[in-house]
């Protein structure tokens, strides 16, 4: 009897576990070789999921950020009080930084690997977050959603950066001035 295989987790699996190893060796230090042997599968099966390493990378990052974005909803929930959704909302950022910080350097990373041409990506995987800032924290404007999620990404890339090891929670605080 063949196994019956679940193709959209197996995909997800491959994001997942891409994600540091994209972190780790940049977008231009990791072949299909590579990420199917860090994965622990043939090159083949990558090959069966993703035609190239490109759509791997994009359909990681587009993963990625759609799933925080859900995970930082659902946490929310149905708390109506702007105040208390966003405290929610800078917890679920605090715990998931480093993730979210390694979206972010990949991106970066891609972006500069890829020229121009790696803007419509970036900016696609940018509006996903915005979208859901604008949507659940600034009433549905976009330009403080994009001020807000800029503010972030400056805290996540400065606490990255940082010698020593900073608390984000403080400096997220200013995150509600942004949003309200």
């Amino acid at each position: 009897m063949p196994k019956i295989i679940d193709h959209e987790a197996r995909r997800r699996q491959v994001f997942e576990g891409s994600l540091d190893l994209f972190s780790n060796h940049g977008y231009s230090g990791l072949g299909m070789r590579q990420l199917a042997s860090a994965l622990g599968v043939s090159t083949g099966s990558l090959y069966h999921y993703f035609p190239n390493k490109s759509s791997l990378f994009e359909g990681m990052l587009r993963h990625l950020a759609t799933g925080h974005v859900s995970q930082a909803i659902s946490a929310i929930g149905l708390i109506e009080e702007p105040q208390t959704r966003l405290a929610v909302v800078r917890e679920f950022i605090i715990s998931q930084a480093d993730r979210i910080r390694a979206v972010l350097w990949v991106a970066i990373d891609y972006r500069r690997a890829m020229g121009d041409a790696g803007q419509p990506l970036v900016a696609e995987v940018f509006g996903v977050y915005e979208s859901g800032i604008a949507a659940h924290l600034t009433g549905g404007d976009k330009d403080k959603a994009r001020e807000v999620l800029s503010y972030v990404m400056g805290v996540l890339v400065h606490s990255g950066l940082s010698e020593h090891p900073v608390d984000i929670g403080p400096m997220l605080q200013a995150m509600d001035r942004l949003a309200l």
